[in-house]
């Protein structure tokens, strides 16, 4: 039977070169999975994927390294469009913020080589609000409220959501359905094609990650949102009130 994605109304259309920016190994396919899978499908679309770390905090990064190759490979990235970041300054830890600055330049120069006109990452509480997570959000904010962005490249967020919506698998549809209006969802076979990419970060596949596989909302569908520089300013203003 052939396999048929399920792309609603208010995709992203016009994307050519989108890239993915994460902060460790598994996040591809732990959060960003649906977007990633449909978007490779996409016609004439190229999807990279940017990991600002090698997920260090248990000292297996070399190992998280290689995974996350394969991960993206049954993903539909090939190696070639995938790299990752190791550096001192971005240490893979979820009591850590990194320099918004810094991150923000790694994620300007990796747009500007490869041409870049859609950038996917974390909202503001970053699904789980690992601080890693978060930070690249605001290192995005940054490049949009400094107008540093190219004019035809467009930042959108993956949306996060309560404890009990993130956990009740396709019974989220209604309300993601209702409260947004981008959203990718994938029938049965891909899910499994987005489990097999996590049972690839052998290193992390533990009781509770195999849990989060098959109760997730996010193995099934993505909702986001384009990053708006007004309410960014908005939000700036509330908060040095």
């Amino acid at each position: 039977m052939k396999t048929k994605l399920v792309r609603q109304i208010g995709e992203i259309r016009k994307c050519k070169n989108i890239l993915f920016v994460t902060s460790h190994p598994d996040d591809e396919c732990m959060f960003f999975g649906p977007s990633i899978i449909t978007l490779t499908k996409k016609p004439g679309a190229n999807v990279y994927l940017l990991c600002l770390s090698r997920g260090d905090y248990r000292k297996t990064g070399r190992v998280r390294k290689e995974e996350l190759y394969c991960s993206c490979k049954i993903l539909g990235i090939p190696e070639s469009n995938v790299q990752i970041v190791n550096s001192s300054l971005l240490p893979d830890n979820p009591m850590v913020n990194w320099n918004e600055e810094v991150v923000a330049q790694i994620i300007l120069n990796f747009i500007e080589v490869y041409s870049i006109d859609t950038v996917i990452t974390f909202d503001k509480y970053g699904v789980s609000n690992h601080r890693n997570h978060t930070s690249v959000f605001y290192a995005v904010a940054y490049l949009c409220l400094e107008k540093q962005l190219p004019k035809d490249c467009t930042p959108y967020a993956l949306e996060s959501v309560s404890k009990l919506r993130k956990y009740v698998s396709y019974f989220d549809l209604p309300l993601s359905f209702l409260l947004s209006s981008i959203k990718y969802v994938v029938p049965m076979e891909m899910r499994e094609v987005i489990r097999s990419a996590m049972r690839a970060h052998k290193s992390q596949y533990v009781w509770f990650r195999k849990a989060y596989m098959l109760f997730s909302r996010y193995v099934f569908i993505n909702t986001l949102k384009e990053i708006d520089v007004l309410e960014l300013e908005l939000e700036l203003e509330k908060e040095n009130r």
